[in-house]
């Protein structure tokens, strides 16, 4: 997965009221238009997706899976320094993937 695509250090403020980015990404071995979208849950407290959408995340002309979750149903705290995703496949084979992420605003 990359959580925040466009961004290399993924900072999370984990008490914004907005929305995060995670991207599912397809490779050679793995094609992300198999993921059950019903199926995942995102961050410690599983937080489901609001928005999805198929789009070309990595530049690399395959179709990735786009997923935005509310910040404050992840269950990220901060000094969280990694965020994991878990699903399933149409097929029933289960998925999880992990970024890392920086906590900000928690002073």
């Amino acid at each position: 997965i990359d959580v925040k695509p466009s961004s290399h250090k993924n900072p999370i403020n984990p008490g914004s009221e907005g929305k995060l980015v995670v991207a599912i990404l397809t490779t050679d071995d793995f094609n992300a238009d198999s993921v059950d979208v019903s199926t995942i849950e995102f961050g410690p407290s599983g937080a489901v997706p609001v928005r999805f959408r198929f789009d070309d995340v990595d530049g690399d002309t395959d179709w990735d899976l786009k997923l935005k979750f509310k910040v404050q149903e992840t269950g990220i705290a901060c000094g969280d320094m990694e965020a994991t995703l878990i699903g399933r496949m149409f097929d029933g084979a289960n998925i999880s993937g992990t970024d890392s992420i920086k906590t900000v605003g928690c002073e």
